[in-house]
């Protein structure tokens, strides 16, 4: 259910914003907007807060964010939070970020590594995924020393797995079969 009504309201919210022809930059401010919910959880936690009028939420929102973000993202903030939908705000950012992304032919792609990339196997890596995809490919990278060495990437739901650690699982799962 709340799947569904994220996506209604956000893609609301990317008519609105195409009409302008600026759905980049509601994206840039809608993913603001939810890190200062992130970093400020007391924040997010008072505009659920019924017993919180609210014009005192009104007041508090336009504070934090008029003049920073474009008038009709600030308008969709005051209605979801009078709809009592504004605790699904990460939610519409991610159905947001996803429309956005099937429209301009987008895509995510997440590598983890056991060591930090350098920028150049960073740039190889997306042109590698962009020429697979036939997208444009941004590139999320992340470190997790238990993979031991290679490349873990994730493609959407696919995943594509030559960390040293699978590969010693691999062989250690063929010894034990083979002597058993």
């Amino acid at each position: 259910m709340a799947d569904i009504v994220s996506e209604r309201y956000a893609l609301s919210l990317y008519e609105v914003a195409a009409e302008g022809d600026k759905q980049k930059q509601f994206l840039d401010e809608l993913t603001a907007v939810c890190k200062v919910f992130a970093h400020e959880p007391d924040f997010l936690k008072m505009l659920l807060t019924p017993s919180i009028a609210a014009e005192d939420k009104h007041k508090v929102l336009r504070t934090a964010f008029e003049g920073r973000i474009e008038i009709y993202l600030l308008n969709f903030l005051l209605l979801i939070t009078d709809k009592r939908r504004i605790g699904l705000i990460h939610e519409m950012r991610q159905a947001y970020k996803e429309q956005y992304y099937f429209d301009n032919g987008i895509v995510e792609v997440r590598a983890i590594t056991a060591k930090p990339m350098g920028a150049a196997l960073t740039e190889k890596l997306k042109a590698k995924m962009s020429a697979v995809t036939g997208k444009q490919v941004v590139l999320e990278t992340s470190v997790d020393e238990s993979i031991l060495g290679g490349i873990v990437v994730k493609l959407g739901n696919e995943q594509f797995d030559t960390s040293l650690r699978t590969r010693l699982n691999e062989i250690a799962s063929r010894l034990t079969n083979t002597i058993a």
